[in-house]
């Protein structure tokens, strides 16, 4: 799968779904605990607009994982554990996250060769206000709103606005 796509023209964008962080579940009433406790996080984070110059190229980098097969595994090792605990974001998230910010890191090396322009990426372009699923799904990335074989972990990259 490619891991890098231009979406300078199916950005979608929606202010709205920084919400998305204060909706309750499992374990967590109030939504997620790093909201308004986080630089990165909502409502502390900047608007993607005003971060990001949405003129110029904007590009999605993507890390895939494949949760089936990690769920597989963690059976065979743990063989009494529920569909939860087999699932649960704290034994891969971490990874994947990392494995994104490499990706990151080489797409902007790779570009800052070509280009003596400001690159700059975020991890969490939703709490920006991107509509990431919403553009996945214009490009084709089976993105799933709950997960059951793959999670798609996706970064904004752009240029600096100015």
């Amino acid at each position: 799968m490619t891991m890098y796509y231009d979406v300078s023209k199916i950005l979608e964008i929606n202010y709205k779904c920084r919400g998305y962080c204060t909706i309750p579940y499992r374990g967590h009433k109030k939504g997620c605990p790093n909201y308004n406790n986080h630089e990165e996080c909502p409502p502390k984070v900047k608007l993607v607009n005003d971060v990001f110059d949405l003129d110029r190229r904007m590009f999605f980098v993507v890390e895939e994982f494949n949760l089936k097969f990690h769920v597989e595994k963690m059976r065979e090792k743990h063989p009494d554990w529920s569909e939860f605990q087999l699932k649960n974001l704290l034994y891969w998230q971490g990874g994947v996250r990392k494995n994104l910010r490499l990706k990151c890191e080489e797409f902007l090396r790779i570009c800052k060769e070509k280009s003596k322009d400001k690159l700059i990426y975020t991890l969490l372009p939703e709490a920006m206000g991107v509509m990431v699923i919403n553009t996945a799904l214009k490009l084709g990335i089976p993105i799933e709103r709950t997960p059951v074989d793959k999670v798609f972990k996706i970064a904004l990259v752009g240029y600096r606005k100015e």
